[in-house]
């Protein structure tokens, strides 16, 4: 490949100087290349860092998540039993209303018989002793109404202190459970709002690993694209070593075909020469020796094996280069290519001669090929994407129509399509070279 390349070159360069000039417009590149290569690496290192720290941030905050989870829940069964505990108490408290009542009601009666003992005691309170004297029978009879009276007298007074205590019982009771009702229902009232603090927190911690988790498949993804364009760079890289060992041959066969057309010319002018002399010996009278002309060195001639771009596929335009609404998100942003629709599996061909620099899967371009292109002295890049298949392989030459793949629907795609990208000089992250390739391609 290198021995074609180099007569490639020979036959494209004109003489020596545009060749030096080449080699330096590709050294300088060359050098660009490996700094854009470094400073890759070096954002990939900044990169896996920052992933790392992201990473662990994320595992805490999913820790702190389960921490907060199983917090409330016990606080959910703590709130559970705080309200059948409510519900108990207020359910006692109701019982002991009700028994108050009817005791109220018992009690209300009994109050009216006291009432009306009271009444009878106080109209007969100054004949009532001398009654039970004088209408006593006997001695014995007397006494028995004297304690009859007294525990008539105790009765009532037995009769009202229960009346006092009951009610002071039941008033007691039903003070002391409206307070533990109370007290149960505050307890359960602070357990709802710590348990609202923790759902607000445990919501906080949610969205911080949502938002964490987005950073984590950001930084994977940048992790990813800064992988895939070392590597297109790297390649890049070898084919412009090999441009300038291709030069460096080319000019040695070059300097070396110079220097045997001067040696051959040379000695077809001494040649040349010594017949003359032979002829104006021979000679009997002087006669004009005619004009010999030497044969031209031979030079090579500026032939280029493509003048253009081919067209990838036929098809239609779906989506031109330039601005444009992302069909997968909605956000607007640059297309940096051209969207030719076709039937799936319809082959996609390479648009100029040029050699893979990636034949694989990639991030967001599904199956994609990058070829790269030396056309009259200037670096091009294409980028075939969303294939359904790749037929070629990196570092494979091809020429201009041959098949790199299939049409598909790979990567992030919404139907089948074939992704073109132009890119003039190499490709770079951002794809700032990228230019509308439709033009070139006669669209």
């Amino acid at each position: 490949m290198k021995r074609s390349l180099a007569l490639g070159l020979c036959v494209s360069l004109l003489a020596m100087p545009v060749m030096a000039t080449e080699k330096d417009t590709l050294k300088a590149r060359q050098d660009r290349l490996s700094n854009e290569l470094e400073e890759s690496k070096k954002a990939q290192a900044e990169t896996d860092a920052e992933l790392e720290v992201t990473e662990a941030e994320r595992d805490a905050v999913q820790t702190e998540i389960l921490v907060v989870d199983d917090r409330l829940n016990d606080l959910s069964e703590q709130i559970a039993i705080q309200q059948h505990e409510v519900d108990t108490a207020r359910e006692e408290l109701e019982a002991t209303r009700q028994q108050l009542s009817v005791q109220e009601e018992y009690l209300e009666s009994q109050k009216e018989l006291l009432n009306e003992r009271l009444r009878v005691l106080q109209v007969h309170e100054d004949s009532s002793y001398l009654q039970v004297i004088f209408e006593s029978r006997s001695f014995g009879d007397f006494v028995t109404r004297v304690m009859t009276a007294r525990t008539i007298a105790e009765q009532d007074r037995e009769l009202i202190h229960n009346y006092m205590s009951e009610m002071e019982r039941l008033e007691s009771l039903e003070t002391t459970q409206r307070t533990q009702l109370s007290f149960i229902k505050q307890k359960e009232r602070e357990l709802v709002i710590t348990k609202q603090d923790l759902d607000r927190t445990a919501e906080k911690k949610r969205n911080l690993l949502v938002e964490l988790n987005e950073q984590v498949e950001q930084l994977e993804l940048e992790k990813m694209t800064r992988s895939e364009e070392q590597a297109v760079m790297a390649e890049q890289n070898r084919i412009i070593s090999e441009q300038l060992e291709a030069i460096a041959t080319a000019e040695r066969e070059a300097a070396e075909a110079a220097e045997r057309a001067k040696r051959e010319a040379e000695a077809r002018a001494a040649e040349e020469r010594a017949r003359a002399e032979r002829e104006a010996r021979e000679a009997e009278t002087e006669v004009a020796a005619p004009e010999v002309t030497p044969p031209p060195v031979e030079t090579p001639t500026n032939v280029s094996t493509s003048t253009g771009f081919v067209r990838p596929v036929s098809g239609y335009v779906s989506s031109p280069f330039g601005p444009r609404n992302n069909p997968l998100t909605g956000v607007p942003e640059i297309h940096k290519g051209i969207d030719l629709v076709n039937a799936q599996g319809t082959p996609i061909v390479a648009s100029a001669t040029g050699v893979v620099i990636k034949a694989a899967p990639a991030t967001g371009y599904g199956n994609v090929v990058f070829v790269s292109h030396v056309m009259n002295g200037e670096i091009w890049t294409t980028v075939y994407a969303h294939l359904n298949a790749i037929t070629v392989s990196a570092g494979q030459q091809v020429a201009a129509g041959q098949t790199v793949g299939t049409l598909g629907n790979t990567g992030w795609s919404t139907g089948p399509h074939l992704h073109f990208e132009l890119h003039r000089g190499k490709w770079a992250p951002g794809q700032p070279n990228a230019i509308d390739p439709a033009p070139y391609i006669g669209y």
